[in-house]
């Protein structure tokens, strides 16, 4: 219980402080371990993972059906969208500026984003953990 509200935080915080940018406008990825309780690796965003998750979440078509997302095991990645891609769709209407990937250990992976009005919404990860896994050069399924 102790982990999952930790959990919780995290993703509250890594949404209320976005990530410190280079004079550059770089954007980074974070990879976060609920077991370490700490960011285990930040990747540059390129384009290529930009595009695979935005085609991911345009494609949405569902609500991911458990009640209770979050777990301790796995990882959560926070990808930031710039520039922030509207998304009108059957399940989601929103600006949405970062995503939030889940990949528990032992269940299908799904996103997480927040609405304008801070509303959180799950939908099943339909791309390939394994090619996503190769993007950040960091192992996400043992």
């Amino acid at each position: 219980m102790r982990k999952k509200i930790l959990i919780v935080m995290f993703v509250f915080i890594m949404l209320l402080h976005s990530t410190v940018s280079s004079a550059l406008g770089f954007k980074y990825i974070q990879i976060f371990d609920p077991k370490q309780d700490r960011v285990v690796k930040v990747v540059q965003l390129n384009d290529e993972i930009h595009n695979m998750v935005v085609s991911s979440i345009k494609d949405v078509d569902s609500l991911y059906p458990k009640s209770k997302p979050l777990t301790d095991d796995g990882y959560a990645i926070k990808v930031p969208i710039y520039p922030a891609v509207r998304v009108e769709g059957k399940c989601l209407n929103s600006l949405v500026d970062n995503i939030f990937i889940i990949i528990p250990q032992h269940e299908a992976p799904f996103f997480m984003v927040f609405e304008d009005d801070n509303k959180q919404l799950c939908f099943p990860f339909k791309g390939n953990v394994n090619d996503l896994s190769k993007l950040l050069d960091f192992k996400l399924r043992s």
